[in-house]
């Protein structure tokens, strides 16, 4: 075909140009998004799971992630930290998502979630490795979950027959009894708390 290319034809050039970005923001989540004819991508930082340690901004290769943490006043309850994310700036590389040991920040592509620096090794991938044996865990005891400081873990009991049980002391055969020890280890520190604080050794963080 002689002469330009019509309009509404995608140059390789123009199938990577952002077309839209997006801001969206509440009091527990920021989501920037940056749209584009290809791909979309998603950056979401979830505020309640943030404790402000600045590991982000401080590594962040185009200096996009913004940290302040509010002074401590004493006698008062200390104010959550506040995070910006410039949607101009961020490149969605996903070194946030990879270093934070907290688990607030989220990069999806196309709806999936994908770290590009560590997909494409990059990065190193930040490894949480808990080991949980629940059958050292006596039933009834609850220690691990009541110590984690980010209520990650769930401590479940059931019968023979699957059944969950609630009350554990009324229960006539304890010794039938099975227990399950649920932990989000996607939001997971290592903060080693559970493990300090398990009187049964049944945790391990390495």
């Amino acid at each position: 075909m002689d002469g330009e290319a019509p309009a509404y034809w995608s140059t390789p050039e123009k199938m990577y140009m952002p077309i839209k970005l997006l801001r969206t923001e509440t009091d527990d989540r920021l989501v920037i998004e940056r749209v584009m004819y290809a791909r979309r991508y998603s950056l979401s930082l979830d505020r309640t799971r943030c404790v402000g340690c600045e590991i982000c901004s401080i590594t962040c290769p185009r200096e996009a992630i913004e940290v302040k943490v509010p002074p401590r006043v004493e006698g008062e309850k200390r104010e959550p930290p506040r995070i910006n994310i410039n949607v101009e700036k961020c490149n969605y590389c996903g070194i946030c998502n990879a270093i934070c040991p907290f688990g607030a920040l989220e990069l999806r592509i196309n709806g999936e979630r994908l770290i590009p620096v560590v997909n494409s090794e990059s990065f190193p991938e930040l490894i949480r490795e808990v080991e949980i044996e629940p059958e050292k865990c006596p039933p009834g005891c609850r220690e691990c979950e009541e110590a984690c400081p980010f209520n990650l873990i769930e401590v479940v009991v059931r019968t023979p027959d699957g059944e969950k049980v609630e009350d554990v002391d009324s229960y006539p055969d304890k010794g039938e009894l099975g227990v399950e020890v649920n932990l989000d280890k996607a939001h997971c520190p290592c903060c080693m708390v559970c493990d300090v604080k398990c009187p049964e050794d049944a945790i391990h963080i390495k």
